[in-house]
């Protein structure tokens, strides 16, 4: 297996690679403590038309919808690989996690497939993008299933569909080779559709399927890193969204509302990229509609 334990220096090669493959100006060198989070505890859903969603910080988030509960691409340590620091805390101490249905993978990198957090956390189900599968380690494969492309996989009232994303498959930054190995989830219970988009360029043609097959509720979309040059943010485009096409995807979906995720956590400062969301939401006009969340935070869309 090619996950297994890594070497010291393997990690430190892992860590920087990942950064850089990140995009320019992604390298964090500062050693300061990570900021305090202040989470406010998950609780059940208050009725069954509730749907709430839990910042953890950066893509991970804690999905709860009529009883059942999700945690997308969790990374709860202090560090990436080790080596990359969180800025600020996680929003949630593992042991306070609820009873999970299923965790939800996005792809390969370092930020979102955290092999640590993923054994820390106990999940019945992991579902994870094909190419992603042969990346996990032996104690967590047994509870892999792989979704391809507009796949599902469904439990009682739920269903979960993997959807296009526009992102990188490889985890080293150098393994160009591995296929397969992005996507996005869509999370439906009863007549409630939670979209998952994980890390995404934004493709007008992918916003567009994802609307004629689904009615969106809430949508968690990444809109960093934010602040970038725009030249950066020009060779970066096929992979991140930035926060005004955040909001575009956002429109294009359909979806009702949206939760920002992917920014302030590990590659910039909150400082930094808070102040350009909120430029963008105000440019799209969709301060009723984007629910901005402290790491921690929890914030419930009733019906």
């Amino acid at each position: 297996q090619p996950c297994r334990r890594m070497r010291p220096i393997t990690a430190v090669v892992a860590a920087v690679v990942a950064t850089v493959a990140a995009g320019p100006g992604c390298l964090v060198v500062d050693t300061a403590p990570a900021r305090h989070a202040h989470p406010t505890a998950p609780a059940p859903a208050r009725d069954t038309d509730e749907v709430t969603v839990t910042w953890i910080g950066h893509a991970t988030c804690l999905i709860g919808v009529a009883g059942h509960w999700f945690l997308t691409d969790p990374v709860l340590g202090r560090r990436i690989a080790g080596v990359l620091p969180r800025r600020i805390a996680a929003g949630i101490d593992p042991a306070d996690l609820p009873p999970l249905d299923a965790v939800l993978i996005s792809h390969a990198h370092f930020d979102h497939l955290d092999l640590p957090s993923l054994r820390e956390v106990d999940a019945p189900v992991v579902l994870v993008p094909p190419g992603v599968a042969g990346l996990l380690p032996d104690d967590v494969a047994p509870r892999a299933t792989a979704v391809d492309t507009w796949g599902t996989w469904r439990r009682g009232d739920v269903t979960i569909t993997a959807v296009p994303a526009s992102h990188g498959d490889g985890r080293w930054g150098v393994d160009v080779w591995r296929r397969h190995a992005h996507t996005g989830w869509v999370i439906e219970v009863g007549d409630r559709t939670i979209y998952f988009a994980g890390d995404t360029g934004y493709v007008p043609a992918q916003a567009r399927a994802l609307r004629a097959r689904f009615h969106v509720d809430v949508a968690l979309i990444p809109v960093g890193p934010a602040g970038r040059p725009r030249w950066v943010e020009w060779l970066r485009r096929r992979v991140h969204a930035t926060p005004s096409q955040a909001m575009a995807l956002f429109e294009d979906t359909g979806a009702q509302w949206m939760v920002p995720i992917h920014y302030g956590t590990f590659f910039e400062d909150l400082d930094h990229e808070a102040p350009v969301l909120r430029a963008a939401i105000a440019e799209h006009e969709l301060d009723r509609r984007v629910r901005v969340l402290a790491v921690g935070d929890t914030a419930a869309f009733l019906y």
